[in-house]
């Protein structure tokens, strides 16, 4: 999918907008942006149709002229104020989405204030200006093109990659930001998810699309199988911290951060579970086993088992959530407990949700935990 979104007004702005077109697929290639709602196909619902294309981008250009906020439809009626007006509808998604804006003002226009939008589009105003005049556009085009270079990730979410040292398949993850902890309306939650803060992660990385199968560590660690419940494509289970830890170096992975692996597991959903739970996870016993990876249906970005099936280390320290936004969390540097992610087989609805978390010692071992890497792929 394109990774940047050029929004317009053809009458204020769409000479500009279509020299900025011409620039940015010239230098990033022709699949790199999306440009005219006239792509979209006849009989599609149009507003559905800008929300999947926006929020499937990284970054929205909002090309604003002097004429961008007090354009007419035929009743006098400002357009901007419109929710079914391209325009409006194009912003109101990405600001819903946090998907990151660029307004870029040209012909010597001047950001909006609050006042003069709608409601739904008033953040717009914290979103930081880039502007573009015709005398120098060349040398602040370039510029601008630097910019999208750095914000447009050369793989996107979802992108799939085998680690030939274990065999397993590696899911990319596309940096981004989100909502970590209890998720809106979860009346499951406990006061150790709480409270719900945004964060960055800075950094695109590759994760396992599954747990660590044990053909997978048999394979690597030419150890004996510690799990309970055996089968080549169930998760190993059975194993500490430690063990973990070990498997992922040996592949040339690490595990996961707690950040990492939820912003990864709710793949761009909000919601405490990213599906209907009997089709998404094994879970309330489940035949009393674990169960062989990829069975259920996968997340957005194509990860399978993060709910249900087995509980995941991931790297962090335990310890309790702050208000305050942060970027790239690594945990506390000092504990004795590290974090336990995902849910198992047999537990109840309540420990199968995205933001369900628990501790333990490094040391412990049992039948419903073990694991997947994380990190960076040749």
């Amino acid at each position: 999918m394109p990774g940047i979104f050029i929004c317009y007004r053809r009458e204020d702005s769409g000479p500009h907008a279509g020299r900025i077109n011409d620039w940015i697929r010239n230098q990033l290639g022709e699949e790199a942006v999306f440009f005219d709602v006239d792509s979209i196909q006849p009989g599609d619902d149009f507003i559905a149709a800008i929300e999947r294309r926006v929020s499937d981008c990284d970054v929205v250009l909002a090309v604003i002229g002097k004429d961008w906020l007090n354009g007419k439809d035929r009743e006098g009626l400002r357009r901007i104020d419109n929710p079914e007006d391209f325009v409006h509808a194009e912003l109101a998604t990405a600001l819903r989405r946090n998907v990151r804006i660029i307004p870029v003002l040209v012909d010597g226009a001047t950001m909006p204030r609050r006042s003069e939008l709608p409601d739904v589009l008033g953040d717009l105003v914290r979103r930081h200006a880039f502007e573009l005049s015709h005398s120098r556009f060349r040398d602040e085009m370039g510029r601008l093109l630097q910019i999208l270079a750095n914000t447009v990730p050369a793989e996107k979410s979802g992108t799939c990659r085998v680690n030939p040292i274990d065999g397993l398949t590696y899911v990319y993850i596309a940096p981004g930001r989100f909502t970590m902890g209890a998720s809106p309306g979860d009346t499951e939650c406990g006061d150790h998810e709480r409270p719900a803060h945004e964060v960055e992660i800075t950094r695109g990385f590759w994760i396992g699309q599954t747990p660590v199968t044990q053909a997978a560590y048999a394979k690597v660690m030419k150890s004996a199988n510690p799990s309970r419940f055996q089968g080549a494509e169930r998760p190993v289970e059975n194993v500490s911290w430690e063990d973990a830890s070990a498997y992922c170096k040996a592949v040339g992975m690490r595990l996961p951060t707690e950040a990492e692996w939820e912003y990864a597991a709710r793949a761009g959903n909000g919601n405490a579970r990213y599906g209907p739970l009997d089709r998404i996870a094994w879970y309330g016993d489940s035949g009393g086993e674990t169960h062989p990876v990829g069975r259920k249906d996968a997340n957005a970005w194509g990860l399978h088992d993060t709910l249900g099936n087995i509980l995941e280390w991931v790297s962090d320290r335990y310890g309790a959530y702050e208000l305050q936004a942060v970027s790239d969390p690594v945990g506390p540097p000092n504990g004795d407990n590290r974090v336990l992610r995902g849910g198992p087989w047999y537990d109840n609805p309540v420990g199968v949700r995205v933001s369900f978390r628990i501790r333990s010692v490094t040391s412990y071992r049992d039948y419903s935990i073990g694991f997947r890497c994380a990190g960076e792929l040749a």
